[in-house]
């Protein structure tokens, strides 16, 4: 059905087989090979760029995730340098003894501070660092405590990067606070979002692991540019793949438009053929019912009104069995030519069947649809229509018309029109009913010969 609408859309020219038809359908080929190919080559780019950025963000968080863990060692093997110097016998045998000038040598040598009696003996590096204690007992009391520590800085990078297998162009940082202290500009803000980070200027994909002491974490950075640097000779080729099949699309165009452009003109002559009644040039029954339900639709998505008019040819029997079956038909060509022409753009007229027509109106309430059939009706009585010896046929119609939502179906909605159209053929013909749900009657807005069916 939807391939029925689109073809009736497109106004497919009748001369298909030379001309301006074939350069059209030339360019229109090209154009969806073009169309194509550049969705072909950009997803195969695009994945290319994903399969990048994957593989470095699973590289990125290894390295970040393998630089902690490396750091972990290291707090672990400070823990066991402080324990094996505070069980050293020089160093008890000099607490023993108050030796200072050998607790000073010791801590000096070990960089460690002890404190003993309140006194401390050697002193740490600046913060940011890491540090661990231990304790020289006497079994009972604490007689002084050793401390050794290290700087959060070059050194301990240094050490994770000797631990850390990283990719070209990558490189480890270390950030306390939010801010670089080691591996990267000193002190420059680090703000990390969606994996990216940016440093002077410069896009970096970026992945972090905290380190759990002293508000710091190891961040694994590698540029952008090296990133895309990864699959730009794939990209080149896909372009220049892209280039040669899109020569070959132009090629292919130019010998099968004359072809497409036959084949297409068939089609679009039997789509317009079969949702188009061939007497009246209007749409046809299969035609209406379509655009009612798509109507309908539409109505209910965008909170609005669609009036349904049913029309009938009054006495058309008489007409077919006075003046013959072709005056017949020439009334059914003169009142489809009324009803198109009374009717807006956005309107839908069409046959029914037999003598009978439909109108679809958007967006019209009930009065308005009444105004429209009166306006139809009053033209349809204006038609004549020669006999086969020259002599008049009048026409009039009848008309019911129903509106949705106070009818909430394509169903209900037609039946409730017919039976409404029913009401004026029994009330004298050549008039205008409306269907109305009992309390909803608007026929004091409507015009003076329309009747109102309760």
């Amino acid at each position: 059905m939807q391939k029925l609408r689109l073809m009736n859309w497109i106004r497919i020219p009748i001369r298909t087989g030379r001309g301006p038809a074939v350069a059209l359908y030339a360019a229109f080929l090209f154009l969806l090979a073009a169309a194509l190919i550049a969705a072909v080559s950009v997803t195969l780019i695009r994945n290319a760029a994903r399969g990048a950025r994957r593989e470095s963000t699973a590289e990125l968080e290894g390295g970040a995730r393998v630089g902690a863990s490396a750091f972990g060692t290291l707090r672990a093997n400070l823990r066991v340098q402080a324990s094996q110097l505070a069980t050293s016998l020089p160093l008890q045998r000099a607490v023993v003894r108050h030796e200072e000038i050998e607790l000073r040598r010791i801590a000096r040598a070990r960089r460690a501070r002890v404190m003993l009696d309140g006194r401390a003996y050697g002193a740490l590096a600046p913060p940011p660092r890491i540090s661990s204690t231990a304790t020289i007992t006497d079994g009972m009391n604490v007689l002084a405590t050793v401390t050794m520590a290290l700087p959060l800085g070059k050194d301990v990078l240094t050490l994770l990067r000797q631990a850390t297998p990283m990719q070209n162009h990558a490189a480890l940082m270390l950030v306390r606070n939010g801010r670089v202290i080691a591996g990267g500009p000193k002190r420059a803000p680090v703000r990390l979002r969606d994996g990216r980070v940016i440093f002077g200027g410069t896009s970096f994909a970026a992945e972090a692991a905290p380190l759990g002491v002293a508000d710091a974490s190891v961040l694994a950075v590698q540029p952008v540019a090296a990133i895309e640097a990864q699959y730009a000779g794939y990209r080149r080729f896909v372009l220049l793949v892209a280039l040669l099949t899109l020569s070959l699309a132009g090629l292919l165009a130019m010998r099968l438009a004359r072809p497409v452009a036959r084949v297409l003109g068939d089609v679009a002559r039997l789509s317009r053929q079969a949702g188009t009644d061939a007497l009246s040039g209007l749409a046809n029954r299969r035609g209406l019912n379509e655009r009612l339900d798509d109507e309908l639709e539409r109505a209910v998505r965008n909170d609005t009104r669609v009036c349904f008019v049913l029309a009938d040819i009054d006495d058309f029997k008489e007409i077919n069995d006075g003046f013959g079956h072709q005056t017949g038909d020439k009334v059914i060509r003169a009142v489809g030519q009324a009803l198109a022409g009374a009717v807006r753009e956005l309107d839908f007229p069409a046959r029914y069947g037999g003598e009978e027509f439909a109108l679809i109106l958007p967006g019209s309430s009930l009065a308005d649809g009444a105004r429209t059939a009166e306006r139809i009706r009053r033209a349809i009585s204006q038609v004549e229509v020669a006999g086969p010896a020259g002599e008049a046929a009048t026409v009039t119609a009848s008309f019911g018309i129903a509106e949705f939502p106070t009818y909430a179906n394509a169903e209900a909605l037609v039946a409730a029109a017919d039976a409404a159209l029913y009401q004026a053929k029994r009330s004298g013909k050549d008039q205008v009913a409306t269907a109305t749900l009992q309390g909803q009657d608007a026929s004091g807005d409507l015009p003076a010969s329309v009747a109102s069916l309760v």
